[in-house]
This record gives structure tokens, C-alpha cells and sequence, in this order.
């Protein structure tokens, strides 16, 4: 029997057998499944009625909250496709993605009523606007949209798998934002390797997970289908705040969290982090980029719980792998348990990996050859929307070539060396910035930092660091240049370091390292 996998199928199980369950917190709101499966229906026929048909795309403008959930399973489920958009790209990168996708409707917060009207009157389509809640006039509060709708079962069972169900775009931090086309089997696939991994962390029906990133980002929207597979708890955040994560955790007894290494940063260096009350937190998924064993350790020992990293694309519908701890290194000392927490990790079960040398062939994994990351499997995007040139730049020889260097070791677990962009080359010598990183955050001083090269007259580049200062710490760029020689080898010393103001960054907190190189890099200044 071949049943097609579509996301629906996930809801559809979870509110039968998690009827009153509470399925998703959101300030004072609470819905059970039960609610949740109704409220996705009566999404998906208010969408009807507005003429949105299998095919159309359903952009969203908004925060962090349950009518984004909602709308991961009402748009999709008959086969309209959801484009959910980053709030804190610009306007004019907005315009770009609405011009590319030609949404049929716009969803959006009330906060964003002056930017969505002037989407709206800027370009050739015409969006239906529709705010979450009613606070200007001529728009359709989104409660009572809801309620106006019939709650009748919305979903096509017998949608071909391989269709789109949503379009991501990529932040635009290394060029113009890309539409990466997810289908129900990509997404579907992913969420049962995920759940199968996590698993291996105790994640379950039982699991409260705080979505401290946003659902419009990589790191974050893969967890509306496997959170809700397994009938765990969604906890929603508006925005990212230390304190407000601290309250949610204690409030609510939150077992899992998603984070990137600056939220966690945050969180380990807020003053009043060890009056909460944090013993139900079991784990967290950092991703973005490798963590330090030190700094695994020092956050274990802070927020408790297992620290695991994590490696994914927009474009493998995200999860490609897991620092999770095999059994065969159980036994193993903490330094390196912690740098294998710290990795990419390893391999989701049905995602293939290999590392591609210059030459285009494989290269060992020996923890030392390093070679571009490429992956294969079922969660590989169909495809860059409307962009068939760009998607042949990725997608070929039978791999989804990622544009990150890496090494693996024999154990499996990958460890990210920089973006092909972002390798520092000085004197013929390949350096990965975020290895000189990882010695700068070492520094107790240190509270974020970003490594680049530097345009040197007899080197090529140079490694420059730029650095943000922990308040109340002091320190010299002669002594961070110094712990950092000491550290490293020396052809891959720190020449330099900038201190600097907070760091740009995208929506979840990952420096921009174009935006910097731009700032800080031919036109540096001391």
C-alpha cells in the first residue's frame, strides 16, 4: 500500500489519540489538539473563501505565535503552499520575496500594518490582507475569520506527495534571498528522522519544547511537524528575551528548547539566570555553528540538561544532523563527549553525507581531510523556486552540494570548518574563522566575536577579530591576540583585534559575516 505523505497526517493522528492534550501555549491562550485540528480547519476553508486554490501561495508576516502554527497545517493541508517571511528582513528584501512568490493572500500582525500596505501598494499583485488582530479599520480581525469559517474536515488525503508545501527564502546573508520549495515528503521524511534522533534525548509525548526561535526560520520550522508527531507541548515566544525564556522554562516546565550560540550566550551571561528555576530543561539544540567544548560545558553547568549541536539547511527541510552522544562514547571522557555535543553531530537516519574534495572526489573520514559537505535523502529541497540556474549550481552528480566546508571524523560526527566564503586563505594556508572564533569565545571577556581576513600585502589576508566586550570586563587587543597565539598554531594566528559594537545579525541571532566583511573588512579602521 503506497499512502501519500502528507503533513496532514501528522495532526490528523495526534488530535485523535491527544484529543485534550494541550497542544500549544501561547501567553494566555491554550488549545488542545483537539481545538488546534479545529482551528486548522476552519484556516484552511476561511482560505477557501477567499479564493486561495491548491497551488497559491500563502505568505505570512508575523510573530512567533499560534496562528503561525496554525497555519503549517491550514495552508498546506489542501495544498496551498505557505511562505512564511523573516520580520526582520527589509522592506526592500520583502519586496524581492513578494515580487518572486506573487503570494495570493498576505496574513499579517497588526505591528505590520504600515509595512504590508506599502507591500501591497508597491507591486502588481493584489494580496487579501488579513490581521491577526482587528486593530485598524478595513481589515479582517483573524479570530473572527476563523470563527466565520466552516470547521469541516479541509485536508486532500490524495495530494501527490512530491507537491510544494512551502517556500522558504533564504536570509539573502551571502546574496539575494532564494524561494526553497519543501514538499510534503521532504517535510514529512525529516520529521520522522528527527523524531527518531531525538528520541535518542528523551523527546517524547511527554517533551514541553519552547520554540525560542522563530517558525520563519531554518531553525525553527522544522519543529511544528515532529513536535506535533510525537504529541509533545509547543510553547510559543514571541520574540527572544533571556528573562522571557527563563520565566517560560520555570512557568511551564519546559523540557526542550531550539537555540543558536548567541541566544544561548545570552542566557549563560544573564545576571539573574540561577534565581529560575530550570531542573525540568532536558536539552538543547544549538545550531549555527560549532561550539567549543568549554563553552558546552560551562552551559551544561549553567542551564543544565544535555547540550547537543545541530547542522541544517533551509534546503534539506532543515535537519541534516545531531550532536547526540552514541552509545559507544558513553564511556568516553567529558572533553570529548562535549566536543561531539559541540559538532554538527551525526547523520539523521536516512540522510547520506560525504565530504567532495576540490577534485570531486570523496574524501575519508578521518577528522583531519577537509572537504565541502554534500548530502542526499529524502528531505533534499525539489528545488529553487523559479530558479532553475540556481538550482543546478547545488543539485547535481546525485548530491545537494551545501557550500560548507567540513571535516568528519570516524565516528560520523561532522564539524562545520566555515562557508566556502568564509575561509580565511593566507599564505596558500586554508584557515577557518570559525576556529579562531571558538579560541576568542575562550576568553572570559569575550561575549561575541566574528573573525575575518584582512586584505595583507604579502599574505593575501590576514585574520582579524572583532570583538564585543562582556560589560564590566576589561581587556586589551594586545592580550586577546596573545591567548589567542598561545592557542593556535601559528600560521593561523590572530594578527588583530577591533573591538566593536554589537555585531549584525539575522533574526535568530547569527552574525551576518557578508554584512561585517562589508563594515569591517578593506575599510577597517582601529
Amino acid at each position: 500500500m503506497v499512502v501519500p505523505m502528507n503533513v496532514n497526517r501528522f495532526l490528523n493522528r495526534t488530535a485523535k489519540v491527544y484529543k485534550d492534550k494541550v497542544a500549544v501555549i501561547d501567553g494566555d491562550a491554550r488549545y488542545t489538539y483537539g481545538q488546534l485540528f479545529e482551528r486548522v480547519q476552519r484556516l484552511s476553508n476561511a482560505l477557501r473563501q477567499l479564493g486561495v486554490a491548491p497551488g497559491d501561495r500563502v505568505a505570512w508576516l508575523g510573530y512567533n505565535n499560534h496562528p503561525l502554527l496554525e497555519a503549517y497545517f491550514g495552508a498546506v493541508q489542501y495544498g496551498a503552499i505557505l511562505v512564511p517571511l523573516n520580520i526582520r528582513l527589509s522592506a526592500e528584501d520583502l519586496a524581492v520575496i513578494l515580487q518572486n512568490a506573487e503570494p495570493a493572500v498576505l496574513v499579517f500582525d497588526s505591528d505590520f500594518e504600515p509595512l504590508a500596505r506599502a507591500l501591497g501598494q508597491n507591486h502588481v499583485w493584489q494580496p487579501v490582507e488579513i490581521q491577526i488582530e482587528a486593530k485598524h479599520a478595513g481589515y479582517l480581525g483573524y479570530e473572527d475569520w476563523l470563527a466565520a469559517a466552516s470547521a469541516d474536515y479541509a485536508g486532500d488525503d490524495s495530494l501527490d506527495e512530491n507537491s510544494t508545501a512551502e517556500l522558504f527564502y533564504t536570509s539573502g546573508t551571502t546574496g539575494r534571498p532564494k524561494g526553497v520549495e519543501l514538499t510534503h515528503r521532504n517535510l514529512y521524511m525529516n520529521a520522522m528522522q528527527a523524531g527518531m534522533s531525538l528520541g535518542m534525548v528523551g523527546m517524547s509525548d511527554a517533551s514541553v519544547l519552547l520554540h525560542t526561535i522563530p517558525l520563519f526560520h531554518v531553525n525553527g520550522w522544522g519543529t511544528p511537524h515532529y513536535v506535533t508527531a510525537l504529541g509533545a507541548t509547543h510553547v510559543m515566544l514571541r520574540r527572544f528575551d533571556p528573562q522571557a525564556v527563563l520565566e517560560l522554562v520555570q512557568r511551564h516546565r519546559v523540557t526542550h528548547a531550539n537555540l543558536v550560540p548567541t541566544m544561548v550566550n545570552m542566557l549563560n551571561n544573564y545576571p539573574q539566570v540561577k534565581r529560575f528555576d530550570l531542573s525540568s530543561l532536558r536539552q538543547i539544540i544549538v545550531g549555527g555553528a560549532a561550539s567549543p567544548s568549554s563553552f558546552v560545558g560551562q552551559t551544561m553547568s549553567i542551564l543544565g540538561g544535555d547540550y547537543n549541536g545541530g547542522y541544517g539547511l533551509s534546503e534539506t527541510s532543515p535537519i541534516v544532523s545531531l550532536g547526540v552522544i552514541k552509545s559507544t562514547l558513553a564511556d568516553a571522557a567529558d572533553e570529548v563527549k562535549n566536543r561531539a555535543r559541540g559538532s554538527a553531530g551525526i547523520p539523521l537516519a536516512g540522510v547520506e553525507v560525504a565530504l567532495m574534495g576540490a577534485d570531486g572526489q570523496q574524501l575519508p573520514w578521518d577528522g583531519q581531510s577537509l572537504g565541502e559537505l554534500v548530502v542526499r535523502g529524502d528531505m533534499v529541497m525539489k528545488q529553487y523556486w523559479r530558479a532553475p540556474e540556481e538550482t543546478a549550481e547545488v543539485l547535481y552528480d546525485g548530491w545537494f552540494h551545501t557550500g560548507d566546508l567540513a571535516v568528519i571524523d570516524a565516528e560520523g560526527y561532522i564539524r562545520i570548518a566555515d562557508r566556502k566564503k568564509d575561509i580565511i586563505i593566507s599564505g596558500g594556508e586554508n584557515i577557518s574563522s570559525t576556529e579562531l572564533e571558538d579560541v576568542l569565545y575562550q576568553h572570559p571577556a569575550v561575549l561575541e566575536c566574528c573573525v575575518i581576513g584582512r586584505p595583507d600585502p604579502v599574505w593575501g589576508e590576514i585574520p582579524h577579530g572583532l570583538v564585543v566586550v562582556k560589560p564590566g570586563e576589561q581587556v586589551t587587543a594586545e592580550e586577546l591576540v596573545e591567548f589567542a597565539g598561545q592557542r593556535l598554531a601559528r600560521f593561523k594566528a590572530i594578527k588583530s583585534v577591533q573591538f566593536v559594537p554589537p555585531l549584525p545579525k539575522t533574526g535568530t541571532g547569527k552574525v551576518q559575516k557578508m554584512v561585517v566583511r562589508r563594515m569591517y573588512g578593506a575599510g577597517w579602521a582601529q
